[in-house]
């Protein structure tokens, strides 16, 4: 019987390492039932961070808004981070995309953003549609509790 030594480690009851850095794969695998991030925009050297509700297709990244700061943040200067994690049990992930905002405007890009199910939390009309395009992809897998 052929045994790894992690099977081994963790059958013997030693602890899992308690960070492990996740893969493009394993983040885009997260990322596909996520619904909520944070966007972090920068405005004269000023961060800002703002919740919204998201979809992802074909390893990008939508969410919908209307006319205000943080689109015109947005438009003024497009790289932004999105920012999404999770706790369950005792497991957590945190991931950090970094990439390059784009407001849709050609009428196909919005139709099909459209059909993605984004659903704001408010009753309030949001017309405009924005795309993130990840530059790089920052993910880190948590063990809670273990001391390492």
């Amino acid at each position: 019987m052929n045994i790894s030594k992690d099977a081994n480690e963790h059958s013997a009851g030693v602890p899992e390492k308690p960070v492990t850095v996740l893969t493009d794969d394993e983040i885009w695998a997260l990322a596909e039932h996520q619904r909520f991030a944070r966007l972090g925009t920068a405005d004269e050297g000023v961060v800002h961070i703002t919740p919204l509700n998201i979809a992802v297709a074909d390893r990008k990244f939508y969410f919908q808004t209307a006319p205000g700061s943080k689109l015109t943040q947005l438009i003024l200067n497009d790289k932004a981070t999105l920012q999404f994690d999770n706790i369950t049990g005792g497991e957590a992930y945190s991931v950090n995309v970094f990439g390059t905002a784009r407001l849709l405007t050609d009428t196909a890009d919005i139709e099909r953003a459209s059909t993605l199910g984004i659903r704001p939390w408010l009753n309030t009309v949001k017309l405009e549609f924005v795309e993130i395009t990840p530059d790089e992809l920052v993910g880190r897998r948590f063990v809670l509790g273990t001391n390492g």
